[in-house]
């Protein structure tokens, strides 16, 4: 069956003014699943206009935090009644094992538990020392209308790090996902609808980024852009937002370094490490693709590595036993296997993996397994360039300045990773790691409470956390005096 997906504005199914389509096809293996609306300016300028009207008209900026906040509650409840639905759809459509799509919505429900529970928290500040008959007022409000721009490679959770806060804190949104992934968007949108969250508050326009990124990051009725994609579209995003004088959250690419340390509990740190640059695909910002190892360890590290990458059960996404799925798609494929090329005419030396896979019911798939590099120095491609597939490479160190410099000689700056057995040791390099995200002694595990935020090229502002909050909200101040100023 072929899935029909429509805008969502104003709560109710927009056909494209133009009746154009873009059809999706499975990742796994060829079949057309989906056809989306190609979305236009003429698109976009309508769903702003309902959001601008919904924020400056509708009832939702005007409730209480806690009212909001309990309409958020249900959404989450309705989207665990739902999951097993929500997931069968991202499974097919982003590629990913059933599993993990089921673990990405529960993640996200969570979140969206997490934001309603800071909608109730929403204050400003009173102050109260300026003398006699003064009072300085400190006010929180929401931003106004939010542009959420979200990825192919987690489409709900990227979605859910963005839009219960931006609800949270009083603003209405335009969401554009992924033209190849937007089937979860519109159930969410559509629950939304279902629990009371009122008509215009979002609204979602599907297309590529080049119209319809183009049109919602440029239009004037659009107060801030949340946006989760590559550092090279982030750059131009915030520049045009920067020149509209909006504000912008960017949550960009990585390459993340994975430093293990001879004391580290070697067994765990290769099954994280392993997960680290090979879960979604790789297909991932956080991704450990660079593994750093203490050298008098590096050998038996990379045999076990090697071991567990060949065990990986690659198959169908609707298999309850894959635990890797293919590629996004044909083109992104091609693209992850020049890079293999690129860093093998390099000199760096190819371990396993590194070809796709033809063979059986893959054949009709982009499936590529877990491919590993040695002898890999820091001026080669592979170590320095986000490749966005399950590529990773091994690269030995001698001391712990070594590894600290290996791990920052890089343009991004989202997550790393530490493995040892000191705890002083742990801290001192997290201390000196130049990413918005450590993580010590496991990988990818985290809280809502935590936010997600990166440094340098890897982006600007925060989600999740009280942090993600805060980006949907703006501050002003008031001066009051109870009698008149002479």
């Amino acid at each position: 069956m072929v899935s029909i997906h429509d805008h969502w504005i104003n709560s109710k199914s927009v056909a494209p003014k133009d009746g154009a389509r873009i059809a999706r096809y499975s990742p796994a293996d060829g079949r057309l699943i989906a056809n989306s609306a190609a979305g236009t300016a003429q698109d976009v300028r309508q769903a702003v206009a309902v959001a601008r009207n919904a924020f400056e008209r509708g009832p939702w900026t005007s409730m209480s935090g806690a009212e909001r906040g309990e309409r958020l509650v249900r959404l989450a409840d309705l989207m665990q009644r739902n999951l097993e639905a929500l997931a069968t759809v991202e499974a097919e459509e982003a590629g990913k094992p059933i599993v993990a799509a089921r673990m990405e919505m529960g993640i996200a429900i969570t979140l969206t538990r997490y934001a309603a529970s800071l909608a109730w928290n929403i204050a400003g500040r009173l102050l109260t020392q300026g003398g006699p008959g003064k009072l300085g007022l400190v006010i929180q409000e929401p931003r106004g209308v939010a542009g959420l721009i979200v990825a192919w490679n987690y489409p709900v959770l990227c979605l859910m790090q963005k839009l219960p806060y931006a609800l949270a804190a009083g603003c209405a949104v335009v969401i554009k996902p992924s033209e190849l992934t937007a089937g979860t968007t519109l159930m969410i949108a559509r629950m939304a609808s279902e629990v009371g969250i009122p008509e215009g508050q979002i609204n979602v326009v599907i297309g590529t980024g080049e119209v319809v990124g183009e049109a919602l990051t440029s239009d004037p009725g659009v107060d801030m852009i949340s946006f989760t994609g590559s550092s090279r579209v982030g750059k131009r995003v915030a520049a045009k937002c920067a020149a509209a004088g909006k504000h912008c959250s960017l949550e960009l690419g990585g390459k993340g370094a994975n430093i293990i340390f001879a004391d580290a509990d070697i067994d765990g740190a290769v099954e994280a490490t392993y997960l680290g640059f090979t879960f979604n695909k790789g297909e991932e910002c956080c991704s450990s693709a660079r593994i750093l190892v203490e050298r008098t360890v590096a050998p038996i590290v990379t045999e076990k590595l090697v071991a567990r990458c060949r065990k990986a059960r690659i198959g169908m996404p609707l298999d309850e036993h894959t635990d890797f799925g293919p590629m996004i798609h044909a083109q992104h494929m091609a693209r992850v296997l020049e890079y293999i090329a690129k860093a093998k005419a390099e000199g760096a030396h190819l371990i396993t993996g590194g070809a796709q896979l033809r063979d059986g019911s893959l054949a009709g798939g982009s499936f590529l397994p877990p491919t590993l590099f040695d002898l890999v120095t820091p001026g080669m491609t592979v170590f320095r360039e986000e490749i966005f597939g399950p590529v990773a490479c091994i690269v030995p160190f001698d001391s712990t300045e070594e590894a600290i410099r290996l791990a920052n000689d890089t343009e991004y700056g989202l997550a790393n990773g530490v493995w040892t057995s000191n705890i002083d040791k742990a801290l001192a390099v997290v201390s000196r790691l130049r990413s918005g995200m450590v993580y010590v002694n496991t990988y990818f595990e985290t809280l809502p409470q935590l936010p997600l935020g990166g440094l340098k090229a890897s982006g600007t502002g925060h989600e999740n956390g009280p942090e993600g909050l805060q980006e949907f909200l703006q501050t002003r101040s008031a001066f009051i005096r109870s009698k008149t100023s002479p």
